[in-house]
């Protein structure tokens, strides 16, 4: 008769409890040898790593991103409905399921946050300072051209009196500027 291996010999060899030796024991592990419950263990742990979620790229690109906020969203979804299916049917671990979900939504928000700074920060801007120095430019520029209109064009406007003509463009020019004048006040 073979010596049969005690919950202890399993225990130290694996570096764990007699209570963590026992679960594995009812959850299928092999009581022959040491060696076969090595195996089985290792067996199992590749098997769980292979199902484990993947961790995010250290350095998401803004398409990869885009895809872990796609693929998280349905994980949401599923969570969301494992919840709701708990509380239904009184499930004790309803607690659990709904942090789960609560986690999984955070991380959601806070990747779509991400991808919403990204987008502020891939677009073309300029700040307020210098479009408020852009714009006292154009006007500045707009006002010289008012000024000159009268000599640029009064000649074309009146061929035989030209004088005239600036006397007119040049009155509607200073008409102009008191409205645009009051109308800054206003505001």
């Amino acid at each position: 008769m073979a010596n049969r291996v005690t919950n202890a010999q399993f225990a130290a060899a694996f570096n764990l409890t007699v209570q963590a030796i026992s679960y594995m024991k009812r959850n299928g592990m092999p009581t022959d040898t040491i060696e076969a419950a090595l195996a089985w263990k290792a067996e199992r742990d590749a098997n769980r790593k292979a199902r484990a979620p993947k961790a995010a790229p250290a350095q998401l690109d803004d398409g990869s991103l885009a895809d872990t906020i796609s693929e998280h969203r349905a994980l949401v979804g599923r969570a969301r409905g494992v919840w709701q299916a708990s509380m239904e049917q009184g499930d004790p671990n309803q607690g659990k399921y709904q942090t789960a979900y609560n986690q999984s939504l955070k991380t959601l928000v806070a990747l779509e946050e991400e991808q919403e700074r990204r987008l502020i920060l891939a677009k073309d801007y300029i700040s307020a300072k210098e479009a408020g120095a852009a714009m006292r430019e154009m006007a500045a520029e707009i006002v010289n051209r008012l000024d000159k209109l009268g000599l640029d064009v009064a000649e074309a406007c009146n061929p035989e009196n030209p004088a005239k003509a600036v006397k007119v463009l040049d009155a509607w020019v200073r008409r102009v500027k008191a409205d645009l004048s009051t109308q800054d006040e206003q505001e």
